[in-house]
């Protein structure tokens, strides 16, 4: 794909690169607040569609997000306006409807020229940001190897890897593509948007028989390496938790497993003469949460924040409640239970969801009705009170 700047960027895409006089303040000042508005409304709209594809093909959300902010013009495209591609996918082999525009390219020698072209029509949002996903996981380089394979996130180290790994694998012609995009990412903090990574090594028993596969990706996705047998120990050494606390598990010589096919739980509780022969089983932690000791005290020790993973080792009654047991066997330090795992509640009206700044996140609704995880007790944003409901995902607590 050699197609990289459409013409049709907007006014806020342009509010990044065009030069003004230093001594405008109040132009400057009016600028920068009119471009984090329309970044703040932009990734309102889609990060949980890339946080969704994140999760289907093992690709950093940060990276689509940066890709598609700076290819769409933060969604100001006539391109993304009006045919939902944010990626400047071009109909090359592609079967469905598609929509021509003026298009920029570069030549090798850097120089810019012009040339109409069709693109890729979708019929929503998630449908453009999975086809950049497949695209990641599936295409073919000139000697048949996987082309876009060094930006994938088990083999990425950072999103800024995998930037430089995706401009080197031909996937823009423009120069300095991978430093525009490293840029984005951390201008405009997306990794928060990334799965959380843990390399901690522990053993943990298999719950459920099955297969075992090749990427950290949804089943449908990954071909299958290997087979494993409910009961048997196996060895954990990367985990990735999703933006819904879903994990995927890598099996030390088997493969990636889903999180709930593994025993990652105790209902034992540790007691001074048998801590040390509890598991450590790793979690992430959904709700800032403060740390108690095992009379019901609240410790000395500084509260965590959400997002963490965390060991535990085996669960605890505490005045009644369940208490994780944390850093390690023999420490008198417990978190509540619910600030890990949840607790299941029915909506009592259709409800949003919104992120940590109290902004809607795409136009999809829960139904009245239906059950969801809520983690632990709500939070205030904005002067309302919120339910957590998954990484950086909220709900009016009025709608439970």
């Amino acid at each position: 794909m050699k197609r990289r700047f459409l013409t049709g960027l907007a006014t806020a895409a342009m509010l990044t690169s065009v030069a003004v006089p230093v001594t405008n303040n109040m132009f400057l000042s009016n600028q920068a607040v009119e471009a984090s508005a329309t970044s703040d409304a932009f990734l309102s709209k889609v990060s949980l569609q890339a946080q969704k594809t994140s999760k289907k093909y093992g690709v950093y959300a940060s990276l689509m997000l940066a890709q598609a902010a700076l290819e769409s013009g933060w969604g100001t495209s006539t391109l993304s306006t009006q045919a939902n591609n944010f990626f400047g996918m071009k109909a090359t082999g592609w079967t469905g409807a598609t929509y021509s525009v003026k298009t920029a390219e570069q030549d090798g020698n850097g120089k810019t020229y012009y040339i109409v072209a069709p693109f890729r029509k979708y019929i929503s949002y998630q449908a453009s940001f999975d086809d950049y996903g497949l695209k990641m996981r599936t295409t073919l380089d000139n000697y048949g190897g996987l082309r876009y394979s060094k930006t994938w996130l088990e083999n990425a180290s950072s999103p800024s890897a995998a930037a430089k790994a995706i401009k080197a694998a031909g996937y823009a012609t423009d120069k300095n593509y991978a430093s525009k995009l490293i840029n984005h990412i951390t201008s405009y903090n997306l990794t928060k948007y990334d799965p959380v990574y843990s390399s901690d090594v522990y053993t943990v028993k298999v719950a459920k028989s099955g297969a075992t596969y090749l990427y950290p990706t949804d089943h449908a996705v990954s071909p299958k390496r290997s087979y494993v047998t409910a009961g048997k120990d196996v060895t954990v050494t990367k985990t990735f938790t999703y933006y819904n606390g879903k994990k995927r598990m890598y099996l030390k010589g088997l493969g990636w497993i889903n999180g709930e096919d593994l025993n990652t739980g105790s209902s034992q509780a540790p007691s001074a003469d048998t801590s040390a022969t509890v598991s450590g089983q790793m979690k992430i932690l959904m709700h800032s949460a403060a740390i108690y000791t095992s009379t019901g005290a609240k410790s000395s020790v500084k509260s965590v924040k959400a997002g963490k993973s965390m060991m535990t080792y085996g669960s605890v009654t505490i005045n009644g409640a369940k208490y994780y047991r944390i850093n390690s066997a023999s420490a008198d330090q417990f978190i509540k239970a619910s600030n890990f795992d949840g607790s299941p509640r029915k909506l009592k009206h259709n409800a949003y969801l919104y992120n940590s700044k109290g902004k809607r996140v795409g136009k999809s609704k829960w139904l009245k009705g239906s059950s969801h995880t809520v983690y632990g007790g709500s939070v205030k944003i904005k002067h309302k009170q919120y339910y957590i409901v998954g990484l950086n995902q909220y709900v009016k607590k009025g709608n439970f």
